[in-house]
C-alpha cells in the first residue's frame, strides 16, 4: 500500500511539474494530462452528476451542473425536470459515454480534434435503469469563462456542466450548430 501512494504521490508531483514548465508529453499539452491525473475532465463532471443521481443525492448532483443566471427560467426549469427525471430512474441506473464531440471556445466557436484545446464539449451518453427504456442525453460540458488554449498559455480548466437534455431536444444553454 505504501509503494502505491509513492508512486502516485510521484505521478501527480511529475505531471504538476510538467504542468508548469508547460512542456509536452506525448504530443498532449502538460495542463490535459494534469487535468486527468486529477480527474477534472468532461468526462467525470459527468461520472459525479450521475453517481450523484445514482445514490439519490439531489444536492450533490446540482453542484456538478453550472447554476443558471437567475433569471434563466427555462434552463432552471430543465435543470430540476432532467435532474429530477433521472432520480426517478436511479434503481439499477447504468450509463455509457458514446461520443464525445469537443469545441473550441475561443473567436469562433468550431468543432476541434484536439481535446487537449478544447472549452467545451457536447457529449452523447445512454441511460437506462428504473425499468424505462435506455434514452440517450446530450450533456453540454464547458469551461466556464471560455478557454483560449495554447493562446492563453493552456491553463488548466474547470469543467462544468451547462446543460443536460434527452436527444433530440433543443439546448438551451450553449447553442452552436455542429
Amino acid at each position: 500500500m505504501r509503494d502505491i501512494t509513492w508512486r502516485m504521490g510521484f505521478t501527480f508531483l511529475t505531471l504538476t511539474v510538467l504542468a508548469v514548465l508547460g512542456l509536452n508529453v506525448s504530443c498532449s499539452p502538460a495542463h490535459h494530462l494534469l487535468e486527468q491525473a486529477l480527474g477534472r475532465t468532461p468526462e467525470n463532471e459527468i461520472d459525479g452528476y450521475l453517481g450523484a443521481i445514482a445514490r439519490g443525492n439531489r444536492s450533490a448532483a446540482l453542484e456538478f451542473w453550472q447554476e443558471p443566471a437567475p433569471d434563466a427560467h427555462v434552463l432552471l426549469d430543465r435543470r430540476d425536470s432532467v435532474t429530477d427525471t433521472l432520480l426517478a430512474r436511479r434503481t439499477g441506473l447504468r450509463y455509457h459515454i458514446l461520443d464525445v464531440t469537443w469545441w473550441r471556445t475561443c473567436c469562433e466557436p468550431a468543432v476541434i480534434e484536439d481535446a487537449a484545446q478544447a472549452g467545451g464539449a457536447r457529449i452523447r451518453v445512454t441511460i437506462d435503469g428504473g425499468g424505462e427504456p435506455e434514452t440517450v442525453y446530450l450533456f453540454d460540458v464547458l469551461v466556464p469563462g471560455g478557454y483560449w488554449g495554447s493562446a492563453a498559455g493552456n491553463p488548466v480548466r474547470q469543467w462544468a456542466i451547462v446543460d443536460v437534455y434527452p436527444e433530440g431536444r433543443v439546448p438551451l444553454a450553449w447553442q452552436v450548430g455542429e
